[in-house]
């Protein structure tokens, strides 16, 4: 989700970290920020998610980190499984925003999710968020080859898949299937931090991926070099090494412009790396499934992985 603020139809504002001058300040905005966003969004979505799409929801803990695992309800693949990285600003969504995002998977896909509840801001900083992440996978590592795991996330759950997998090859880790990467990109400023305006109601232009300019936040205590934080800076030579990837956006989104750019890096250095852009629709649009562009989304994802993870 984005660092500067914008009101949705729900009347929901994100934190405006241009605005926070004192740490303070900071934490008593994301702490207002997280009980609303389940409050007036994330909560009753999640109840109607669970009732139209049923599976059952275990918390757990695997590596010693905290996760969810969302099963579907009869015949499901034991083979394969899917880890969900859940969207909310690197400071927010653990636990609707993480069964919003696995329970339409989970259902449609027959594929049992693990969302982890990875370390956030303001309380953690990176790369403590990649750290959980990447213990959760090893330990899946003993029980799953790494070609049936898939990695995805939203919005900021999407910008830390592209992350993990940087710290994965960093470490000489064998890499999974596939990852997707949903409302979100490594980095790319364009058109989209104009036109995601129309649905955002934001004066453009929109940065909506600067979380590393807050000095309060999750990335404060680091610099932008990295490409542990931005992969395209670690060029094509490293880009090469990225799984089968796939991006979803929409036209409306203020993540459209890093996903192309991204998408594209990911293209020219070899990588089966594939865009859809669904017309119209703004950040994080799959998430309302009364949407018909939501359910193709879902199954384009999910075909995805089909194809991939093997």
């Amino acid at each position: 989700m984005q660092a500067q603020a914008y009101s949705n139809s729900g009347g929901l504002s994100m934190v405006n970290f241009d605005l926070l001058e004192t740490e303070e300040t900071y934490k008593g905005a994301v702490d207002a920020f997280r009980a609303g966003i389940d409050e007036m969004f994330a909560k009753p979505l999640a109840v109607r998610l669970l009732a139209q799409f049923p599976v059952t929801i275990e918390a757990s803990k695997i590596g010693n980190i905290p996760v969810d695992i969302f099963t579907p309800v009869g015949e499901f693949d034991p083979d394969h499984v899917l880890i969900n990285l859940h969207g909310g600003a690197f400071c927010s969504g653990a636990t609707y925003i993480s069964q919003i995002e696995s329970i339409p998977v989970a259902h449609l896909g027959q594929y049992r999710v693990v969302s982890i509840d990875y370390r956030q801001g303001y309380e953690h900083k990176f790369p403590a968020a990649t750290e959980d992440v990447c213990a959760v996978y090893a330990e899946l590592l003993k029980t799953y080859s790494a070609g049936r795991i898939g990695i995805y996330g939203g919005s900021a759950g999407g910008s830390l898949t592209l992350q993990v997998i940087a710290w994965l090859l960093e470490h000489g880790i064998e890499l999974p299937g596939a990852i997707a990467v949903l409302g979100a990109g490594a980095g790319g400023n364009g058109d989209g931090d104009y036109f995601s305006a129309i649905g955002t109601a934001v004066p453009p232009p929109i940065d909506a991926f600067n979380l590393r300019g807050n000095r309060f936040g999750y990335f404060s205590e680091v610099g932008p070099e990295s490409p542990l934080i931005n992969p395209l800076l670690g060029g094509k030579g490293f880009l090469a090494n990225y799984p089968p990837s796939l991006f979803i956006t929409g036209t409306r989104a203020f993540d459209l412009s890093p996903a192309i750019a991204t998408q594209r890096a990911l293209f020219q250095a070899g990588v089966d790396a594939q865009l859809h852009v669904f017309d119209g629709m703004g950040h994080c649009f799959y998430y309302d499934t009364a949407l018909p562009e939501s359910l193709d989304a879902y199954d384009t994802l999910l075909r995805f992985f089909q194809k991939h993870m093997c």
